[in-house]
């Protein structure tokens, strides 16, 4: 299992991303806007929020400028679906405090289950995609900014 953790910029408009304390991507949050610009290993995506209410975010990958995903609240905001590479998945929190969450595959079989450890940590397998890891961390971001 590898540890994932976030901490916030200076400025709070994103986050770092660390694997096992090693840098692997960043969240950048638009300050206007309820649209993410994500970076992994190299990669950049752009997280965009559709409609008023912004129960809707398209997965961009910036360089063929295509969408690759769809991240889909329900009515409370409480769980999505992750429409990711033609693959469905389910997040959804773990417990009331919205600190504990997994994501689940269309067979209903966890695929990402986080375990809190101090501030804002989680445990994940080795083996997840990271982009679909950084879907559930947009997820929980989201959930927490509109809560």
């Amino acid at each position: 299992m590898a540890l994932l953790s976030w901490k916030k910029d200076v400025i709070a408009i994103g986050y770092d991303l660390f694997m096992d304390e090693t840098l692997v991507g960043e969240i950048r949050n638009e300050q206007l806007s309820s649209n993410s610009y994500v970076k992994i290993n190299g990669k950049k995506y752009f997280f965009e929020s559709e409609g008023f209410s912004h129960k809707t975010i398209n997965v961009i990958d910036m360089n063929s400028r295509k969408q690759i995903g769809k991240i889909i609240f329900n009515f409370w905001g409480t769980k999505a679906s992750i429409a990711l590479f033609d693959k469905e998945f389910t997040w959804k929190s773990d417990n009331i405090f919205y600190r504990k969450w997994s994501i689940y595959s269309a067979s209903n079989t966890p695929v990402i289950r986080s375990k809190l450890y101090k501030g804002d940590s989680h445990e994940v397998n080795n083996e997840v995609d990271e982009l679909l890891l950084f879907c559930g961390i947009v997820a929980l971001v989201r959930r927490r900014i509109n809560s």
